[in-house]
């Protein structure tokens, strides 16, 4: 954004003039710039291709945010673990459903016991060498006061881990747009510094021109190289942070270093409609993040909790069948048996167990209020923090601009008097130093207002850039 406001000032002072007869400004690699009609300040914003490093394909805002939800391993793991907190209902019902269980035996025995009765021709046997037996037993829950709290807290669990993913959802989408305007920042730098690169070599061959014709003195020179030394520096510098970034941001992705970033356009990172009112934004904030939500239902489970203690005092009451089957008939005669019937258990007293449980739901109620609040204030701290660094980086981008425009009107007067004669090529050199130092200023501080945007919109809990929530009811 802020590279021809660069290109049209640095380049002020390249060719070698004299105050009578100035020369005509040389070419750089991009579209020339003519002197005496420099870029003017307003245009500070205008998009500008950034110069490709690398011929790799460029991966954009909004491409980021969509591959981050498709394939981010940080929400593939919420996505997992919503999947596992899905089934608490399921085991929560599976004590009122019925329960049937199977089982079989085979028992080998040293000798067959039979006996004989008068009047009956064969042998009774009542106990067989190789003696099988099976039997099938059905339960069925009629009256289980303590499950009828755990049902619901079940429910409560499955809503606050659906919660619980889509924060996570949330915060790692925040995290690959933090990380992707940081290496798209660092992009822009690295192209202003590659064209600053370009200038002080400019100036270094000019520095050289003018010391052979005896216009400059040596210190010119020393200093002309000493500037492209340090310039050379910055670029390696940016360079590789540009890299790092990059590879956070693929780490994030779940994909290969292979792209590039663009700068997002400014309206994509707006600013909440809500924010401008502090109650209005921490209200907003309480209502509609997550996190608030997860830790109020959090209460609500710790009550059910005590609830569902509170039921064990109660009676439980069973259906109950059988139907066992041997290779044996016995006295009977008959190898099957079955019978039916109902079962009441009552704990009256279990050593203080209950109580105990008691007292520790009691404790856990007041931690989850504890947490609650606790969690409310924090959040009300973000809005206020996110709110006041926004500002601060709003006034700060002010600033930076306004320093641009004074450090390009500097640099426009210093080579008007540098063609009068009455300014040294050092001072010029130290004037283009300067604006370049504020458009690099400017990049991070445009950098700064984006991701405080972005702070506060996830502070509010209105950072929701795709919109597929995990906690759809």
């Amino acid at each position: 954004m802020l590279i021809p406001v660069l290109l049209s000032s640095v380049l002020l002072t390249q060719t070698p003039a004299t105050p009578a007869t100035p020369e005509p400004t040389p070419t750089t690699r991009t579209a020339p710039v003519a002197a005496d009609t420099p870029t003017r300040p307003a245009e500070l914003t205008s998009n500008v291709p950034l110069p490709a490093a690398t011929a790799l394909p460029v991966l954009t805002f909004e491409e980021a945010l969509a591959l981050a939800e498709k394939q981010s391993p940080g929400i593939d793991a919420a996505r997992a673990r919503l999947q596992q907190s899905r089934e608490l209902s399921n085991k929560a019902w599976a004590g009122y459903l019925p329960s049937v269980t199977a089982s079989g035996s085979y028992t080998r025995y040293p000798k067959e016991l039979s006996f004989s009765m008068a009047g009956i021709p064969d042998p009774i046997v009542l106990q067989n060498q190789n003696q099988l037996a099976g039997q099938l037993t059905a339960q069925q829950a009629l009256l289980v006061p303590k499950l009828w709290p755990a049902i619901g807290n079940a429910y409560l669990g499955e809503r606050v881990g659906a919660l619980t993913a889509e924060n996570t959802r949330r915060e790692t989408l925040f995290a690959v747009a933090q990380a992707y305007l940081g290496a798209a920042s660092l992009r822009e730098s690295l192209a202003v510094q590659d064209q600053l690169l370009e200038v002080r070599r400019g100036f270094e061959r000019d520095a050289e021109n003018r010391f052979e014709v005896g216009d400059v003195e040596r210190l010119a020179v020393l200093r002309a190289t000493l500037d492209r030394k340090q310039a050379e520096q910055e670029v390696v510098r940016s360079r590789n942070a540009y890299a790092t970034a990059k590879s956070a941001l693929a780490a994030l992705l779940g994909r290969p270093v292979d792209f590039d970033v663009a700068p997002p356009e400014e309206t994509k990172v707006a600013l909440p409609s809500d924010a401008k009112d502090a109650a209005t934004a921490e209200k907003t904030a309480l209502d509609q993040r997550p996190d608030a939500a997860a830790a109020r239902l959090n209460v609500d489970l710790a009550r059910g909790g005590r609830r569902q203690v509170a039921m064990e005092y109660l009676p439980n009451l069973f259906a109950t069948g059988n139907f066992t089957a041997t290779n044996t008939g016995g006295l009977t005669g008959q190898a099957t048996n079955w019978n039916v019937g109902l079962s009441l258990s009552w704990t009256l007293f279990d050593g203080g167990l209950r109580e105990a449980n008691l007292r520790e739901a009691s404790g856990k109620i007041a931690e989850a209020n504890a947490n609650l609040r606790g969690a409310e204030e924090k959040i009300r701290d973000e809005v206020r923090k996110a709110r006041g660094e926004l500002e601060t980086a709003e006034v700060n981008l002010a600033t930076a601009e306004e320093r641009v425009k004074l450090s390009w009107e500097s640099a426009r007067l210093a080579k008007q008097s540098f063609d009068a004669g009455a300014t040294t090529y050092l001072q010029v050199t130290d004037v283009n130093a300067t604006l370049a130092s504020a458009q690099l200023s400017a990049v991070a501080e445009a950098l700064n207002v984006q991701l405080s945007r972005l702070a506060l919109a996830r502070a509010m809990g209105l950072f929701d850039p795709t919109g597929n929530s995990l906690a759809a009811k």
